[in-house]
């Protein structure tokens, strides 16, 4: 059955490169539900066949999910009406102090989660986060969420589909890892400056 499913997926590649993988990622990041735990990972197989390198992989997801989150983003600046629903008034308030408070936060870790990692982008810009922090953190937020799914997909070559089995493993691994190696870093910063 995978066979079935590698196979053409191996031509339209072969035929329009990382193209077919930046187009499906940008609808990925602008609010269209497709699973980047499928897409990448098989992206790193193809990058262990010799398609393209995994360097390159991780940078044209990364700015695939930039263009597509800034399609979401300036959607929720337009949507200047939400603000006339009595009802939601409240939560969008909410979702203001949030975002003055945590929003740079907000925008890079909820880039290493499934479902938030596809609509952070909305709240942003109902918040007007400014684009360019906005943009920045995205970017960098994609990075290691990119970096961990292909290079698993690279290591797992033709199981790569494994990477879905254990998606909901490697999204904790990711999370745990950037906060555990910040902390890491605060508490022998002195050392590594020696």
């Amino acid at each position: 059955m995978l066979e079935f499913i590698i196979a053409p997926l191996e031509a339209i590649l072969n035929q329009f490169g990382l193209f077919a993988i930046f187009v499906t990622m940008v609808l990925e990041s602008a609010l269209i539900p497709i699973p980047s735990e499928i897409v990448v990972p098989f992206g790193g197989f193809l990058a262990s066949k010799g398609y393209f390198s995994l360097f390159t992989l991780v940078i044209v997801t990364s700015l695939a999910n930039l263009v597509g989150s800034i399609i979401a983003y300036y959607v929720g600046v337009k949507m200047t009406w939400i603000h006339k629903i009595k009802f939601l008034e409240e939560h969008l308030e909410l979702s203001q102090r949030t975002f003055d408070k945590h929003g740079l936060k907000m925008i890079f870790f909820g880039r290493m989660l499934p479902a938030v990692r596809t609509f952070i982008s909305l709240p942003a810009g109902i918040a007007k986060v400014p684009i360019w922090e906005f943009a920045t953190l995205t970017f960098l937020g994609a990075l290691p969420w990119n970096f961990a799914l292909g290079y698993f997909g690279f290591l797992l070559g033709e199981n790569w589909e494994l990477v879905h089995s254990y998606g909901t493993y490697i999204t904790i691994a990711i999370v745990l890892a950037i906060p555990i190696t910040y902390f890491l870093y605060k508490k022998y910063e002195e050392k590594l400056r020696e």
